[in-house]
């Protein structure tokens, strides 16, 4: 949508300089066309960056912004457009009409961006390593879209942050994006699972909907001069109700089993 967009308001600067200026020459359209659309990008960053501003994080979130989460959304489906990242997502139809736990296999940083940029008509948000709520900018967007910073090395803070997951998708219904490995896999394979995002199954009483990821790892390499593929897809959906009935152990094999084979 902000690629048309930004392109569009280009077109339009340069069709006003061109009549504004009838001794132009042809020539100079197409620089001037490029000027345009780099100046209505740099714009877009300033107005990100002022609004930012605005957005302290010393504030707890209990209820998302969703400016943020839609800003978000269309800056992340606008990246996926420039770096050439083609992302197809199937499965959808099979998410419940409630709020979810979202979990997946984890092969890039790139990862989360991909999910956001096509995840639509549904208000996502992820729990994520305090380094990105560090990041300019980004940080101060994402803590007001209710993406939580996850302590990894201490346990009550940690405890904390899946307290605070599960009060908010229960009252405000977001769903809440969690990768159980932890950190993203170098190799491909499946690294051991943490059990945070299945103790956050058990706090909220909530589903969970098991993912893949694939190709993401590739992105890296191929930007900015090759196109990426990256296929998302969910698997199934593990109801409440079954959930219930199983322990924590159980259902961390379930999620790893369904995964895994769909990885093979």
């Amino acid at each position: 949508m902000l690629h048309y967009l930004f392109l569009a308001l280009a077109v339009i600067a340069t069709a006003v300089l061109y009549l504004a200026l009838p001794a132009l020459s042809l020539w100079w359209l197409l620089p001037i066309l490029l000027a345009s659309f780099v100046g209505v990008i740099v714009l877009y960053l300033l107005f990100l960056f002022i609004t930012s501003l605005f957005l302290s994080q010393k504030k707890k979130v209990t209820e998302p912004k969703p400016f943020c989460a839609f800003m978000i959304r269309v800056t992340m489906d606008w990246l996926m457009r420039l770096f050439r990242i083609r992302i197809k997502l199937t499965g959808t139809e099979l998410l419940p009409n409630e709020p979810c736990i979202i979990v997946s296999n984890h092969r890039s940083d790139f990862d989360p961006m991909t999910v956001l940029a096509v995840f639509k008509g549904r208000r996502l948000a992820y729990i994520s390593k305090e380094a990105n709520f560090r990041i300019p900018i980004v940080g101060n967007f994402i803590h007001h879209a209710g993406f939580l910073a996850i302590d990894r090395g201490n346990g009550m803070r940690a405890m904390r942050t899946l307290k605070q997951a599960a009060e908010m998708m229960k009252t405000s219904g977001v769903d809440i994006g969690i990768y159980p490995e932890g950190t993203r896999s170098k190799t491909g394979e499946l690294l051991r699972f943490r059990p945070g995002a299945f103790v956050l199954a058990k706090r909220s009483d909530a589903p969970i909907a098991v993912m893949t990821t694939k190709g993401t790892e590739l992105i890296s390499k191929n930007v900015p001069f090759r196109s990426t593929s990256v296929e998302l897809e969910i698997l199934g959906v593990i109801p409440r109700e079954e959930l219930a009935g199983m322990e924590q152990d159980e259902i961390s094999a379930r999620v790893r089993q369904m995964i895994e084979e769909n990885l093979k």
